[in-house]
């Protein structure tokens, strides 16, 4: 039960920052969370059950929602499918409330020792220190002008946003016009270096974690041009061409395992990256080779630091935007896997399919402590579902 004290401090939101609190609240402790427990595997996981908005949802797989410290979640809010569009929202632990944060843009990069927030919007890059008392948006640097000038309009900066370790580089992977421009930018004087351009749709660029001077693009989808024009993905000399590895000046298409690939995202230690495909496979870059890891059905993947657990989400029955989902945990010591969703409702009908990307993106969190996702329940809502891995680990010995 909600007090009367607790409604105020949702209304309340960033001035209920300075409430003090006796002690920080957690997923399991917390009044806006409540427990679930799966019927398939007796996982536990606590659902966001108080809402700010019609649906709440994680981030992307390849940013991290929650800090370090388990004080903040950032989560995407909207209005229905067809209602308004994605802006951001906080949760903090240490007042326990929700707070919508009355922005929208990239999907934002969150720091996860500092707990500032970066993402782009059409003008350019902006930060938010979630510590501070007084939550502001602070525009750091305006769009590139080598990017302004290099076309009619620029669709986008980023598909996500990605900063150097020391925050002081963003990797962008824009689309300017029919332009597909690849490069870095220095966030202090707003200087773009150019590194490459492709002539095919180029994006979710990642820069590698601990290599500044590295990127991973994927060549993801069909895409049309200005004109109207299809422009279908095909086989490059026989390789699926999705994984793209990028350093100045140059671009290299690394060949998959299997021939295909799909989500990819760098390992932690930024020594290889992994995707998924028939199961989940990390390539290694000092041997240029490919190991299967995870013999699993997976879309989506993210694993632990040692290689050693993985979360990822697959389609329940044929694939469409917001069909059925279940999300899976894998012990690679002892090859067992334990679903923590088997099966999730799809979020609408494959006639009217989604525009808010309802699938859930399992990513490990907190120092891997949890597991946060997106799932639905059939009733035409997004809800956010953190789960600890400490029974994950346990039920799956």
């Amino acid at each position: 039960m909600h007090t009367f004290r607790n409604t105020l401090l949702l209304l309340g939101g960033v001035a209920a920052a300075g409430v003090a609190a006796a002690e920080m609240k957690t997923p399991e402790t917390s009044s806006l969370f409540r427990r679930h427990v799966e019927p398939s595997s007796g996982v536990v996981s606590y659902i966001l059950d108080t809402r700010i908005a019609e649906n709440q949802q994680s981030l992307y797989f390849t940013q991290q929602s929650m800090s370090d410290d388990g004080r903040f979640v950032v989560f995407d809010i909207s209005g229905g499918e067809r209602g308004n569009r994605k802006s951001f929202a906080l949760l903090d632990f240490l007042t326990d409330t929700l707070t919508p944060l009355e922005i929208r843009g990239s999907i934002p990069f969150l720091d996860t020792v500092t707990a500032d927030l970066y993402w782009f919007q059409s003008d350019g890059l902006y930060r938010m220190a979630l510590r501070a008392e007084t939550r502001k948006s602070e525009k750091l640097c305006d769009v590139p002008a080598a990017l302004r000038e290099a076309g009619s309009k620029v669709h986008r900066l980023v598909t996500h946003t990605t900063l150097t370790s020391d925050r002081k580089k963003a990797f962008l992977d824009a689309r300017v016009d029919d332009r597909f421009i690849q490069g870095m930018l220095t966030i202090a004087t707003g200087e773009f270096e150019k590194w490459g351009e492709a002539d095919f749709h180029i994006n979710h660029g990642q820069v590698n974690p601990t290599n500044d001077r590295m990127a991973l693009c994927a060549y993801e989808v069909s895409w049309t041009d200005k004109d109207g024009v299809l422009h279908r993905i095909e086989n490059i000399d026989g390789v699926y061409p999705r994984l793209q590895l990028l350093e100045p000046g140059q671009r290299r298409m690394i060949p998959p395992l299997f021939n295909y690939a799909t989500h990819e995202y760098w390992a932690p230690d930024g020594k290889g990256f992994y995707y998924c495909g028939q199961g989940v496979i990390y390539h290694d870059l000092a041997t240029d080779k490919a190991e299967r890891l995870a013999a699993v059905k997976a879309a989506h993947a993210t694993m632990t630091g040692d290689k050693r657990f993985f979360t990822y989400d697959y389609s329940v029955g044929p694939w469409y935007r917001g069909c059925a989902w279940q999300v899976g945990f894998y012990n690679r010591e002892s090859g067992k896997e334990v679903f923590i969703y088997q099966s999730l409702p799809a979020f609408n009908t494959k006639e009217n399919p989604s525009t808010l990307h309802p699938d859930p993106h399992p990513q490990f969190v907190c120092g891997e402590k949890y597991i946060i996702c997106t799932i639905n329940h059939g009733d035409g809502r997004m809800d956010l579902s953190i789960t600890p891995v400490a029974q994950l680990a346990e039920m799956t010995r």
